[in-house]
């Protein structure tokens, strides 16, 4: 007799490894993300048939899907573009969550053991900053050495600063979100006060896009709350960044740099931009084919210069690896996101999902911004937390609705 128990346990376990493993190892994390495949394809096979819970993401992630394998079989190179597309995989967090997971209290477990387990992270890349100290090679690389001072760019247990930083970045939107509706005083400190150690752990990557991204959607989290919660949360975050700003006047210095329009960072990002739009002018139906940016960068580079694998935006990458239409297929996709969340959030009064899809709405348009400096897309770390934290609001919402319809409400 089969165990009828056994496909949802393999998924509940594997995603409790996901978000342990999530902040500090994308190899444990995605072990976790492959136990709930396996949990899901056993469901499959004991009940004979494919359960799909339709989504509002199904059709825009079929185009661009198709759109990048067309891309592929036109590639410059078909063996590197097929292996880039092969990543593509990780969108399955999305559609995992939405299609097993029906346990809101199983969606907040996994989500405290997330924060706790990032908050030590935190500590550890707080403490880097101010020490340069690297388990590995006793001493990261010094690159994210900040001239003139004594400090480093924290990179937390990844390997770039920017990665760490986006990754952060989402689970203290989480956390101020979780904050912004919890009843229980202890767990709305907590929460709050999680939300603030890794905003700092974020700020000290000197990450300048997900800097920006923070503070845009702490922002957005404070305008959309209740009115009640406003002037606290406004007077809690500029007491914040004071504080911060005393601690570490250095926090946003490499803002100094568009001071000096010479700056060679400043012109590089330029050149990229300028370079990547030249390739996707020249290929502009079909593109060069994912996983070739490297090459054809190189080719229409008009001036000597580093060679980079991306575009340093995740739209414009699209553009380049998979045309004008992945471009649009991949706009589409966080177009109908945006719509799906901002209207859920105007309808729901549940204080138990709607800061679920608050985290969802603001973990979209965070990216949004982030991404128009650098691909954070095609960051393995960075896009499996994004897309869990979307797949969470989107499950806790079909969920919350069934549980509704059956009720009779």
């Amino acid at each position: 007799m089969q165990n009828q128990a056994l496909p949802q346990n393999l998924f509940k376990f594997g995603f409790i490894l996901f978000v342990f493993f999530s902040p500090f190892s994308v190899a444990g994390s995605q072990i976790g993300l492959a136990i709930a495949i396996l949990g899901w394809l056993l469901k499959f096979t004991q009940q004979k048939k494919i359960l799909w819970e339709r989504s509002f993401w199904d059709r825009p992630i079929l185009y661009y899907l198709g759109a990048s394998l067309v891309s592929v079989f036109f590639s410059y190179n078909f063996r590197i573009s097929i292996y880039a597309f092969s990543n593509e995989w990780l969108l399955l967090v999305f559609f995992l969550l939405v299609n097993n997971l029906d346990d809101l209290k199983f969606s907040r477990k996994l989500l405290d053991i997330l924060i706790i387990v990032s908050l030590v992270v935190a500590f550890y890349a707080i403490y880097q900053h101010y020490t340069g100290f690297d388990p590995l090679s006793q001493s990261l690389p010094e690159e994210y050495h900040l001239q003139g001072t004594i400090k480093w760019r924290s990179t937390g247990n990844f390997s770039v600063p920017l990665t760490y930083g986006f990754h952060t970045m989402i689970v203290s939107l989480v956390c101020f979100c979780l904050a912004s509706f919890e009843e229980q005083k202890n767990k709305r400190i907590f929460y709050y006060t999680a939300s603030l150690i890794l905003v700092t752990a974020n700020f000290f990557t000197y990450t300048r896009s997900t800097q920006l991204a923070q503070i845009f959607a702490l922002v957005i989290i404070v305008l959309l709350n209740p009115k009640k919660n406003r002037l606290s949360q406004i007077t809690l975050l500029l007491g914040y960044f004071i504080l911060i700003f005393l601690i570490d006047p250095e926090i946003f210095i490499r803002y100094e740099q568009f001071k000096k329009p010479e700056d060679f960072q400043q012109i590089e990002r330029l050149l990229i931009w300028g370079t990547s739009l030249r390739i996707f002018l020249a290929h502009p139906i079909l593109g060069v084919g994912l996983g070739n940016f490297a090459h054809f960068y190189q080719e229409y580079l008009q001036e000597p210069a580093r060679i980079f694998g991306h575009a340093h935006n995740d739209f414009l990458n699209v553009a380049v690896n998979a045309g004008i239409i992945g471009f649009f297929a991949f706009l589409w996709i966080w177009i109908v996101a945006v719509k799906f969340f901002k209207e859920k959030y105007q309808k729901y009064k549940d204080r138990k999902i709607k800061p679920l899809i608050l985290a969802g709405l603001v973990s979209v348009l965070a990216f949004l911004l982030a991404s128009q400096f650098q691909c954070y897309y095609t960051d393995a770390e960075d896009n499996m937390i994004l897309f869990f934290i979307i797949g969470l609001a989107v499950a806790a919402e079909i969920h919350s609705t069934k549980t509704k319809a059956k009720k009779g409400i």
